[in-house]
C-alpha cells in the first residue's frame, strides 16, 4: 500500500520504509511527524484494505515519519536581463529542504504501532495488583477515601485536579429585563456609508 500526501503544495507517493525529501518543515531531526493531509490511499495486491479516494483528502488517514535530516538543494542561477538599458542582475537560489522517512500509513480509524496494546482483561489485571501490593493498597485507600470527599468538590475542582467529570452543567441564562424596552435594531446600509443613506 501507498499513499499520495500533500506537504506544502505538492504532492509526494509514500510507501512505507523510503524516504521523501519536502521543503524544509520546523521540526527537530528525529522528530516524529505526523502528516494529516492524505489525497488518496492506493492499494496493492495483498493488502487488506481497498483503494481509498480523497474528496478532497480521505477522512481520518494519515502518514507518520520521522525527520531524518534538513539540507539545501541544488544551487540555481537566476539572471534578470533587459535590452539595450544595461540591467543586468544574476542571483543564485538553494532551496531549503527536509528528508523524511515514511514509518507506516494509517488508513482511518487505524492506530499507530506504538500505540496498539493488547487488551486488558480481568485476569492481567488481577495479576498487575497481585504483583504490586503496596500499590493496590494504596489505591484501595484512594478509593475509601474520594467518595467521602466528593460531595464537597465541583465538577471543575475535579477536572482540574486530573479526576473525571461525569457531567458538565450547562452555563445559566439571563432573563431578559423586565422593563419591556425593545433592543435596537439596526438596518441593512445603515452607519456604513454607502450610497449616502
Amino acid at each position: 500500500m501507498y499513499a499520495v500526501v500533500q506537504v506544502g503544495g505538492r504532492q509526494y507517493r509514500a510507501r512505507p520504509g523510503e524516504r521523501m525529501v519536502v521543503d524544509r518543515m520546523t521540526v527537530a531531526e528525529g522528530q516524529a511527524v505526523e502528516l494529516g493531509d492524505v489525497r488518496m490511499l492506493v492499494a496493492e495486491p495483498g493488502d487488506s484494505i481497498e483503494t481509498a479516494v480523497g474528496r478532497p483528502k480521505v477522512d481520518g488517514a494519515r502518514v507518520t515519519a520521522t525527520a531524518v535530516s534538513h539540507l539545501r538543494g541544488p544551487k540555481i542561477v537566476v539572471f534578470k536581463y533587459k535590452p539595450k538599458k544595461r540591467y543586468r542582475r544574476t542571483m543564485g537560489f538553494r532551496a531549503e529542504l527536509t528528508e523524511l522517512r515514511i514509518d507506516e500509513i494509517l488508513s482511518p480509524g487505524q492506530q499507530p504501532a506504538d500505540e496498539r496494546q493488547a487488551p486488558t482483561t480481568r485476569r492481567t489485571s488481577r495479576r498487575a495488583a497481585a504483583a504490586s501490593p503496596e500499590e493496590g493498597a494504596a489505591r484501595a485507600v484512594e478509593a475509601e477515601v474520594a467518595p467521602a470527599e466528593a460531595p464537597d468538590e465541583t465538577p471543575e475542582a475535579a477536572g482540574a485536579a486530573g479526576g473525571t467529570i461525569k457531567e458538565a452543567k450547562a452555563p445559566r441564562r439571563r432573563r431578559a429585563p423586565a422593563s419591556g424596552e425593545a433592543a435596537e435594531v439596526v438596518g441593512d446600509g445603515e452607519g456604513r456609508g454607502g450610497d449616502g443613506a
